[in-house]
């Protein structure tokens, strides 16, 4: 019974994605039909992507977050709420997510030299050192866990790519490399990122902060919700380079490493 109940959840899956897809490329790709449809168990691979417990040290990483409490700037579940959904409108939807679009894009074009080029415009538009390091060590990681965990994603390929054009190999291009091999689709890949994005800044603040797990997981969910919504009004737009305007944070994440005790590298 429930063998036959997760066969029909991933047909009915792998329809939306079909779907989904196809509406994503008539609109940025002028109608050309690429169709990505994962196998079972590439969507299983994806949601391990997507695990928090994925040892790339994400969890050693607060991007700023600790200075903000530590300034008394974030307090209260609400300021956290209003912090994380800052982060989304300013940083994570429009440089994050664009990048991945983008990149799909580039994938799609068999353009070698504008991913690498989106990778370099990822990692220099970070202006805060800590922050920039750390999604270069991220996405490093998972390119040396990937060989083993993704052998279809051919990282060795990116790798190779990322030299030869002078990339840095940040995390959300080394993602978007992965989600590609799996067949995902790229609006899947975006909102697969947008969540361990929102469930990163949350499991930083439930350490930083007196919040129990519980209070977590419905501030995940309602951010879900808050972050779709951004990446759709985004995608009404023709945009076709990532960008931020989050310079309070970056100046608060740029004294992280001034603070006389840290619990994050970040």
């Amino acid at each position: 019974m429930v063998s036959t109940l997760l066969a029909n959840q991933l047909q009915y899956y792998q329809w939306l994605n079909v779907i989904t897809y196809s509406k994503f490329t008539d609109a940025t790709f002028s109608g050309r039909e690429l169709p990505m449809i994962p196998s079972p168990t590439s969507l299983l691979s994806y949601v391990q992507l997507l695990d928090s417990a994925i040892p790339i040290g994400g969890f050693s990483h607060s991007f700023g977050l600790e200075t903000f409490v530590q300034r008394h700037h974030v307090t209260t579940l609400q300021q956290l709420e209003q912090y994380i959904a800052g982060q989304i409108h300013s940083s994570i939807v429009p440089m994050d997510a664009i990048t991945i679009s983008c990149i799909y894009k580039a994938l799609h074009e068999y353009d070698d030299k504008q991913i690498a080029q989106l990778d370099s415009i990822f990692h220099t538009q970070r202006s805060p050192r800590e922050t920039r390091d750390g999604m270069y060590k991220m996405g490093r990681r998972l390119i040396k866990l990937g060989k083993s965990l993704y052998p279809e994603a051919k990282l060795d390929e990116l790798e190779q790519l990322l030299t030869l054009h002078g990339g840095y190999g940040t995390f959300p291009v080394v993602f978007t490399w992965i989600t590609w091999h799996l067949d995902i689709d790229v609006d899947t890949a975006v909102h697969g990122y947008l969540y361990t994005s929102i469930q990163t800044m949350v499991n930083s603040g439930i350490r930083l902060m007196s919040m129990g797990q519980t209070d977590g997981q419905l501030l995940i969910r309602r951010m879900q919700q808050y972050a779709t919504e951004e990446w759709s009004e985004l995608c009404k737009h023709s945009i076709s380079k990532p960008f931020s305007f989050s310079a309070v944070h970056d100046i608060l994440a740029m004294e992280h490493e001034t603070l006389y005790s840290r619990l994050f590298m970040s």
